[in-house]
């Protein structure tokens, strides 16, 4: 049956992928529907489209790999069998992972940007003070066919501000540890899930195991993640017992000495060459057989059934001084400047339906941020991994991806991220990273 399910899941992605080469270029310059005035107010469960001409309306979210942008492809395909009785067209218009963000802002501010798109949970607030969101509160209030209850509360809390809503969560995702089985069973240790099956999968036993796996004459390392706030300052950070902000989020905690001690641990794993030099790509690494233990959030799923040759599974993070991972999420928000926000609403529901989670959930790419069991059980039938559990597990003590209200979370990461590589690279301490990004991040927070 896995054999079967992965033929299936290959002809998907094969068959998306032709249709994305074949009109790649025209839905980049579709616009947003112009053939509808804009509404002031929605009418209850209406798109105001019936009778009309076909209104389309683009959308877009950043793969992170051609299997990814597959698997939404497909999205797009089935939500728009059930938006044509409506007259309404959606066009996927997949971003770029590089300067994704700086490429959105540009086009909302030029008035070029699709009508709905996916951005970074932490970002929201940062778009919201550019007033370039649309306030969906009053369609969810008037709309019976979709109840905001139905998502996870963590991430709708943060989509939430001054009374208004920002948009809907697409997806959750909390870190876990990808690991290559087979290079443990090579060096006779015990995996991150079998330690973590023992209650023993914590920093210590992280640290053994990255050193008996890092094998220099084979160019192999014992652990890898990503060079950027999540995977590194962020969950390190945390884990010490630390953390970026203060209680109020009203300013920088990176100077603790939980937070440095964080930091402290990262730069030993550096200094010991335990990890992949910084600007390596860790992900490529992991896949090929080089590494053996990888964080990262179920995004990373698609690109390793497809490349990894090897056996693998995942594992929730190891526990530090406290038990924590990242609870990602990112929602999918309406343009503000949009010319037919009743259908762009509609687009929005589709493509955020417990059945069309369900359908992406099944394709590994996320876990749904619904809390329909149809949804979750599609989620916990996607193998491989075989533990998909390691990632609801984490629910429970994970911190959530925050929306920076109190300040600018572009201002306050763009100043921290370029010392914590200048950290990890050795060319200052710990201490010397904990006290110059509280300093240097001070006018990132408001007055």
């Amino acid at each position: 049956m896995q054999f079967k399910r992965m033929l299936s899941l290959f002809g998907v992605v094969m068959a998306a992928a032709l249709v994305l080469a074949a009109c790649g270029v025209s839905t980049q310059q579709q616009s947003g529907g112009t053939t509808t005035n804009p509404t002031a107010a929605p009418a209850a469960n209406s798109g105001g489209t019936s009778g009309g001409s076909t209104i389309t309306i683009r959308w877009r979210t950043r793969p992170s790999d051609a299997a990814e942008q597959a698997v939404y492809q497909a999205l797009n395909d089935a939500a728009n069998q059930q938006l044509a009785s409506k007259n309404i067209k959606a066009v996927y218009d997949p971003g770029v992972n590089q300067d994704y963000e700086p490429k959105l802002k540009a086009e909302l501010s030029a008035g070029t940007a699709p009508d709905i798109a996916w951005i970074p949970g932490a970002s929201t607030a940062d778009y919201v003070a550019a007033g370039q969101l649309l306030d969906i509160k009053p369609y969810l209030d008037k709309d019976t066919s979709l109840k905001i209850a139905d998502f996870y509360p963590q991430p709708v809390a943060e989509l939430t501000h001054d009374g208004k809503v920002y948009g809907l969560p697409r997806d959750i995702s909390t870190m876990v540890t990808y690991f290559n089985a087979d290079l443990f069973k090579a060096a006779g240790i015990p995996n991150p899930k079998e330690l973590s099956d023992q209650g023993k999968w914590n920093w210590e036993t992280l640290l053994d195991s990255a050193k008996k796996l890092t094998d220099a004459s084979k160019q192999q390392y014992g652990l890898g993640f990503g060079d950027w706030w999540g995977p590194a300052w962020g969950y390190f950070t945390n884990a010490a017992g630390g953390g970026m902000f203060n209680k109020e989020r009203t300013a920088c905690n990176l100077n603790s000495a939980e937070s440095v001690a964080g930091a402290k641990y990262v730069q030993d794993l550096y200094t010991q060459k335990l990890v992949p030099a910084g600007d390596a790509d860790g992900e490529a690494l992991f896949n090929a057989g080089k590494v053996g233990m990888y964080f990262n959030g179920r995004w990373f799923t698609p690109g390793v059934r497809t490349n990894a040759k090897f056996n693998w599974d995942v594992a929730e993070m190891p526990e530090g001084k406290v038990k924590s991972t990242w609870l990602f999420w990112g929602p999918y928000v309406i343009n503000a400047k949009t010319a037919n926000p009743d259908a762009a609403w509609e687009v929005l529901k589709a493509i955020t339906a417990a059945d069309a989670m369900g359908k992406v959930a099944a394709m590994g790419t996320n876990i749904p941020s619904r809390k329909d069991q149809t949804a979750v059980d599609a989620f916990l039938k996607s193998n491989p991994p075989t533990n998909n559990q390691a990632f609801l597990k984490g629910t429970d003590y994970a911190v959530a991806e925050q929306a920076l209200y109190t300040g600018n979370w572009g201002d306050f990461s763009g100043k921290v991220q370029p010392l914590w590589d200048q950290m990890i690279a050795g060319k200052i301490t710990p201490e010397d990273f904990g006290k110059q990004a509280c300093e240097q991040t001070t006018g990132a927070f408001t007055k």
